[in-house]
């Protein structure tokens, strides 16, 4: 062995060095639970969360006094995290994390949906699908809807939380409706009343599914707009202007508008009736079915109005007769539909407007309006000489004569006491000879 191999041998153990940063907490954070951190010059707040890092930045700018505060706000925090009293909404509210941690909140610890954490665009949708998959209304009324949510409640509302609502953000809201124009013409009280309509089901289906009670009220102290009077809208047609408009309609056209002022039905269900829907044997008309609009705007054959609305007319000869005429009409066409264009096609009433309709009107110098007048017309007509109000409302098709003595009151000044129409034949049946 050789003597260098027995020298002593000094072996230099490295020195206890201070904890990495990286890896230990050390000054406001040692011993503690969550930290705080220096983040692109800001205090920021590291701590766990339901089983989730947060990472938070407090808006303030790292410096002593700013990182030793925000130190003591964060042990306040994992105290109240442990005590299950923290909620992440209360604390971050501008946080873009809030309506994930909200969600988990309420999936974990089982707390219940408040409004101001549903947005209006949340659910509006939401409430339109139960709506449609409902099967209690019509393709027509979905349209509407439809059309409510596009145009005007989810551009104002979308963004706004179910707390937010309350009646002075409804009058912005009216106010704004109202600098909008619809074929240049200004949104009207009937109309935003009827957005209100869906508003209110909205916000009553909304508070039935997170249950909040009546505590949730957001239309307390706001009132419907007024409108104008339903009696307002009704320009009926003189028998005199009846007699003098069908002569400058065209032969094809002339049952059907003679059949439109003589039975008052909705245009949906004039252009719905069939062959087999008048029994010629027993005088009756069995009014079935009517034309509307689906969800798009598609024509579709769909259910009258209401229960209501079904129902069978004992036709008077002033009905009867106009369907005499059109049934030799019909039958030189393959149409489904009892009147029909001259093409054989079932009736499209925006030509039949447009093409017939106000041409004639122009033709007989009467003063332009809707084809539903017609309806209008047999009402006015029918009270004018005394025909029964009840009679009037079952040919019409309403559920009793309430609806018939508000809007045609004037009308009913000289009524007597006919009760099946014979009074309304004798003065129609007069002019047509």
């Amino acid at each position: 062995m050789k003597d260098r191999d027995l020298e002593a041998r000094i072996i230099h153990f490295p020195k206890n060095k201070r904890p990495s940063k990286k890896y230990r907490k050390y000054g406001l954070n040692r011993n503690k639970e969550g930290s705080i951190r220096k983040i692109n010059g800001k205090v920021y707040v590291d701590f766990v969360y339901l089983g989730e890092r947060v990472r938070e930045s407090s808006g303030l700018p790292w410096n002593e006094k700013n990182a030793k505060a925000v130190r003591e706000q964060l042990d306040k925090i994992i105290v109240t995290i442990k005590l299950g009293t923290f909620r992440f909404g209360e604390v971050f509210p501008g946080s873009k994390n809030r309506e994930y941690f909200e969600g988990r909140e309420r999936q974990i610890l089982g707390l219940p949906t408040t409004p101001d954490q549903v947005t209006f665009n949340d659910y509006a949708w939401h409430w339109y699908n139960l709506r449609k998959n409902s099967g209690r209304i019509t393709g027509r009324t979905l349209r509407e809807y439809k059309s409510y949510l596009n145009l005007y409640l989810i551009p104002f509302f979308g963004e706004i939380t179910f707390a937010e609502l309350n009646a002075d953000l409804f009058e912005e809201f009216i106010a704004w409706c109202r600098e909008r124009r619809v074929r240049g013409i200004s949104v009207g009280n009937k109309s935003i009343n009827k957005y209100f309509v869906a508003l209110r089901m909205i916000c009553k289906q909304v508070a039935l599914k997170h249950q909040w009670g009546s505590r949730f009220d957001p239309f307390f102290g706001f009132k419907r707009l007024q409108e104008e009077d339903a009696r307002a809208k009704i320009f009926p047609f003189s028998v005199q202007e009846q007699k003098g408009l069908l002569m400058k309609i065209p032969d094809h056209w002339k049952p059907y508008f003679s059949f439109a002022f003589s039975s008052g039905l909705r245009q949906g269900e004039e252009i719905a009736l069939k062959p087999f829907d008048v029994d010629w044997d027993r005088r009756l008309l069995h009014v079935r079915r009517a034309i509307t609009l689906d969800e798009n705007g598609k024509r579709i054959e769909g259910t009258t109005k209401n229960r209501y609305s079904r129902r069978t007319i004992k036709l008077i000869p002033a009905m009867l007769e106009p369907l005499k005429v059109q049934r030799e009409i019909h039958s030189r066409y393959s149409c489904d539909y009892f009147f029909c264009s001259l093409q054989g096609r079932p009736v499209d009433l925006s030509n039949l407007r447009r093409k017939v309709w106000i041409p004639a009107l122009k033709r007989a110098g009467l003063r332009v309006r809707e084809m539903r007048q017609t309806r209008h017309s047999f009402a006015t007509a029918a009270l004018s000489c005394g025909e029964n109000p009840l009679w009037i409302a079952k040919v019409l098709g309403h559920k009793d004569a309430e609806m018939i003595i508000k809007v045609y009151s004037k009308y009913i000044e000289n009524a007597g006491e006919s009760a099946d129409g014979t009074r309304l034949n004798t003065i129609l049946t007069d002019y047509e000879e």
